[in-house]
């Protein structure tokens, strides 16, 4: 018996290691990163419901961003959800340096900036590319009828991928 078992926790513990280490599988990630694209799209709606009249008030959108550089969020392989609540252009700053940081909050932690690093500790060897057209092509707004526009402001008019990598093995969010 106790043969059996030191076999099944060796099978188990290469084939981690083959795959090449962290615990998070592909499909795992495109599941949360599909989540996370509609919390961004739910942010940006529940945003509508503030008493801000339109025509004075600024277009509340939310941004996911898959490996912009972000000062908040470090590394190449990351994503984050901000958005621009000052109506400046820059996107997940500190406006006041107070505080305040044009982000999503992570809902698991409550932690006030939305940062996922990749390719780091759970989620060793994944990668997620994307290219939603525009000039930035990692990035994807919703403004707060959850309409999904390009880094352009451009309306998108045909279904964008999110690809994740990790090896050989991919999975997909259209």
């Amino acid at each position: 018996m106790v043969i059996v078992l030191i076999s099944i926790l060796g099978i188990t513990a290469s084939t981690l290691l083959m795959r090449g280490g962290g615990t998070i599988s592909t499909g795992a990630l495109a599941k949360k990163i599909k989540d996370d694209i509609r919390y961004a799209q739910g942010l940006a709606m529940a945003r509508m419901r503030l008493d801000t009249p339109p025509v004075s008030g600024p277009r509340f959108s939310y941004r996911i961003r898959f490996n912009v550089p972000d000062a908040n969020c470090a590394g190449a392989n990351q994503y984050t959800i901000v958005n621009n609540a000052d109506g400046n252009g820059a996107w997940g700053e500190n406006p006041n340096a107070g505080g305040a940081v044009e982000s999503a909050r992570i809902p698991s932690t409550g932690a006030d900036y939305f940062c996922v690093q990749l390719n780091a500790g759970d989620l060793l060897g994944l990668t997620a590319s994307a290219d939603f057209g525009g000039g930035v092509p990692g990035v994807l707004e919703f403004d707060n009828y959850g309409i999904p526009y390009d880094s352009d402001g451009n309306k998108l008019t045909a279904a964008k991928t999110v690809t994740i990598s990790k090896g050989g093995e991919t999975a997909a969010v259209t």
